[in-house]
């Protein structure tokens, strides 16, 4: 019989499971901006700068190019590129700013323990109750990262959003320049102005091109990274809440295997009750209790470790401990509860079946009937003795568990 690999059950984020889960357990660390979002943002606010200002730079573009005139096409070029230089510097100032902001807003409320009566995030306590405390608190980020408290966020659609008024944006500017192009060409004294429109609407064409295809990566990449960083800082500044979290969830993946290999060895012992003992179910019961055995050991150290760490937290007076205690016997109590009952059975018919093949050997004269008897009596013991054993360390568990309530 293989042990199965134990993985992590990732958490649903909608409103009815964590309600559930912190009836459960009086605790639930959820995580309610990600990195992904906040690098998002940056994405976003760079098309929204860019839609915004596209069509003014154009003009702006086109205006400089006129007053490099004088200098021919050289000129123009020059004017061109500096007014993109002195635009995309300042638009990179602005971006780094914002980015900057809200990396340090994300590092202190991106996560929020939710208890019982409470709220804690951004190193503050909310009570549950005072619902305009809360609404304050939480409206700053749920506008900065466009995502409700326990709701669905908004950032996907908005950056989506802001890509496709961008080329829309550009289209119009493209228009734009094609249109003055078709004036200008009429004009009787066109040539050099035909000129500086069209070294201003390619240096201007080429830089959009850039912005988009090539910039567009940089930011990402610039966004993926930083992010990234204030997720370390967040994961360092917030490390208690989630090794909580991470530990409440190694018990319940351990208590889910338990409860299922609870059901395969009351099956097995159910078996063995009834006088089965047959193909190989002695050897299939020690490996079940095996299994059950280190998955019971797993669950009450984590669960020792999880109360010791609330216990020395700032949430040990706003956390439930009854709540957690009871919690802990439905998950890990009762399923060893469930198996001691039928290990207390099976001990007591092994130990009747004993008593009778000793009577046995006692009446029996003929020493060929006997070996047989003693045979299977010592294999019986030795079942017997491993029951004993195991029924041992799981009341060991048992008590743990118990003193740790």
């Amino acid at each position: 019989m293989q042990t199965k690999t134990l993985t992590p059950i990732p958490e649903s984020k909608s409103i009815t499971d964590i309600a559930n889960i912190v009836d459960e357990r009086g605790f639930y660390l959820h995580e309610w901006i990600s990195s992904d979002e906040l690098q998002m943002t940056l994405e976003k606010d760079y098309l929204q700068i860019v839609k915004a200002s596209s069509i003014p730079l154009a003009i702006i573009t086109i205006i400089a190019g006129f007053i490099w005139f004088s200098g021919g096409p050289i000129g123009t070029m020059i004017a061109v590129l500096a007014v993109l230089g002195v635009f995309y510097t300042i638009v990179s100032i602005i971006l780094l700013i914002k980015f900057l902001y809200r990396s340090y807003i994300y590092t202190r409320w991106a996560n929020v323990v939710i208890t019982d009566n409470h709220y804690v995030s951004g190193w503050t306590i909310l009570e549950q109750s005072d619902t305009e405390s809360t609404k304050n608190a939480f409206k700053k980020i749920e506008t900065i990262f466009d995502e409700p408290f326990l709701g669905e966020s908004k950032l996907e659609d908005k950056k989506i959003k802001a890509k496709t008024e961008l080329f829309e944006s550009l289209k119009e500017v493209a228009m734009g320049w094609w249109k003055i192009l078709q004036q200008v060409w009429r004009s009787k004294d066109s040539g050099w102005i035909v000129i500086v429109v069209l070294v201003a609407w390619f240096l201007y064409a080429a830089m959009m091109a850039i912005v988009y295809f090539i910039w567009i990566f940089f930011i990402s990449l610039f966004g993926k990274i930083f992010s990234w960083l204030a997720h370390q800082y967040l994961l360092m500044t917030s490390n208690t809440e989630h090794k909580i979290q991470t530990l409440f969830g190694d018990i319940q993946l351990s208590s889910d295997s338990l409860r299922e290999w609870q059901k395969t060895t009351v099956t097995l012992l159910h078996e063995a009750w009834r006088d089965e003992w047959k193909e190989n179910l002695s050897g299939k019961i020690w490996e079940s209790l095996e299994l059950i055995n280190s998955l019971a050991s797993n669950a009450t150290d984590k669960s020792i470790e999880l109360r010791k760490i609330l216990e020395s937290s700032e949430y040990k007076d706003i956390f439930n401990f009854i709540k957690y205690g009871n919690w802990i016997k439905t998950q890990i109590l009762e399923p060893i509860d469930s198996i001691l009952t039928l290990i207390k059975k099976n001990h007591k018919t092994l130990q009747s079946t004993i008593d009778s093949i000793e009577e046995q050997i006692l009446n029996t004269t003929e020493k060929h009937l006997k070996s047989p008897l003693l045979m299977q009596k010592d294999r019986l013991i030795l079942q017997v003795e491993s029951f004993s054993k195991i029924e041992k360390i799981l009341n060991e568990y048992k008590e743990k568990l118990t003193v740790s309530k």
